[in-house]
């Protein structure tokens, strides 16, 4: 339990909580302790200028100075607030001093007021066994002590302190309840995908996790692994599809093997028997070695191993070159090879390869094609790439196959293929083949009335 992770984000969502409760607090506690303060001083203030301007009406009309006392201690006494009040004349004698200092040091004691100021105030500690908040003030001849207890200011800070504390451990509480529901809610998704995750084999791919179109980052982990399942689902539907197919294709070729060498062994077999049956095997051993060069050389691709060996390659000599045999190759069945366009290009990569690819895409275009057909070959140079184009007006492609014929082992005439020795990996290799020199091949075709290959390839930089 300690360890698991929504534990971790409870503990961690509280002591975020706290500390964002504590600083919270904090700020408060210093804004209220300003607050106060400053009032408290404003109200220092306005009591000394109330009797800095009472003692100057004094001097200014030369008043009985009994009526002064009597003004300033009834003024005093109608405060609401526990008051100090001292007050020196120019001969360093007191002229008034409140009744509750009667028996005090005087607040002389603790003044500081230089020749220069006029006024200022401060904070005496243990006075009384209390801090108390003086102001000192000049009044014509005179010097003004006012002072109050800070525990106007302290008892007020002392309720917010108390309120906080309670305050605390009720948002500790909050946080801790509130951050494990939010934590069990997220991590029920989460137990959806790990629940998921261990039914799933290769027999049951199609299981998916219930999507509720959440769109947090847990909502995008469902999505992600739903597509993975979907992928993986894709990949071992094909890997079947492969399997059954390689199986079949490699099946035949050692039917016949097996067949040729049992009658040459159980027969009365002439040399000239013997040399036929001998000739037939190597046949079928070819073709078998055929389809796993062939396969082995797709295996590369999926595993992202290098197929090819790059070098400078002259283009448009291998596109002439193949023209020259696929005119060979046509001939058989009457189709004429026409050489449409050939631009000068050069590209990095490997000749074989590239020639494997182009005779894969014409024979293609030969076997799918009729009697006396034409085939059109094309290279263009188009800004920094090579445009390779073969056309046919052969029998086409039906539009339903079109998204499969880079399939390995698809065949969309499968009578006509194998009659012609066809196993459906060309045009998976030639695709195989172009992805590796960093290009792309495509295919457009009519049903009847013909189909058209167009591969791109970069151009080498001189």
């Amino acid at each position: 339990m300690f360890r698991s992770i929504r534990f971790k984000l409870t503990i961690w969502h509280t002591l975020i909580v706290f500390l964002t409760f504590l600083f919270v607090s904090l700020i408060i506690y210093q804004y209220l302790e300003r607050t106060l303060l400053k009032s408290f001083d404003q109200t220092l203030t306005n009591e000394a200028g109330w009797i800095t301007a009472r003692i100057e009406r004094y001097y200014d009309r030369m008043e009985d100075e009994k009526n002064v006392r009597e003004d300033i201690f009834e003024h005093a006494a109608y405060f609401p607030v526990k008051e100090y009040v001292e007050i020196w004349d120019s001969s360093k004698n007191v002229f008034y001093q409140s009744p509750n200092l009667a028996f005090e040091d005087t607040l002389a004691n603790y003044s500081r007021l230089r020749n220069d100021q006029k006024f200022y105030i401060t904070t005496v500690t243990n006075f009384r066994n209390h801090d108390i908040r003086i102001m000192v003030q000049r009044a014509g001849k005179s010097i003004v002590f006012v002072a109050m207890p800070v525990e106007n200011i302290n008892e007020p800070l002392k309720q917010v302190l108390n309120i906080l504390g309670w305050l605390g451990p009720i948002v500790v509480l909050i946080s801790l309840g509130g951050g494990y529901l939010l934590a069990r809610r997220s991590f029920s998704k989460i137990h959806q995908v790990i629940d998921t995750a261990k039914r799933i084999n290769a027999d049951r791919l199609y299981d998916r996790i219930p999507d509720q179109n959440s769109k947090d980052e847990i909502g995008e982990i469902i999505s992600t692994f739903n597509e993975m399942i979907s992928r993986l689902d894709v990949s071992f539907q094909q890997m079947k599809q492969f399997s059954a197919d390689a199986s079949h294709e490699l099946k035949t070729p050692l039917a016949v093997l097996r067949s040729q060498l049992e009658n040459a062994m159980h027969s009365k077999s002439t040399i000239n028997d013997l040399h036929d049956t001998i000739a037939r095997c190597l046949d079928e051993t070819l073709r078998m070695s055929n389809i796993v060069d062939n396969l082995l050389l797709l295996a590369k691709s999926d595993a992202g191993q290098d197929i090819i060996r790059k070098h400078q390659i002259n283009l448009t000599e291998l596109v002439a070159q193949t023209h020259e045999e696929s005119i060979l190759l046509a001939s058989q069945r009457s189709i004429s090879v026409s050489l449409k366009n050939l631009d000068n290009a050069l590209v990095v990569g490997d000749g074989e390869r590239l020639r494997q690819m182009l005779l894969n895409l014409i024979d293609n275009a030969i076997k799918y094609n009729n009697e006396g057909g034409n085939i059109e070959i094309g290279l263009w140079k188009e800004n920094d790439k090579a445009k390779i184009v073969i056309n046919d007006n052969g029998i086409g492609i039906p539009s339903e196959d079109i998204g499969r014929i880079f399939d390995r082992f698809y065949r969309v005439d499968k009578a006509r293929s194998r009659d012609m020795g066809g196993v459906g990996l060309g045009l998976a290799i030639s695709k195989a083949i172009v992805e590796a020199h960093s290009g792309f091949i495509y295919v457009r075709s009519t049903h009847k009335k013909g189909t058209e290959f167009t591969v791109i390839i970069p151009i080498s930089p001189v």
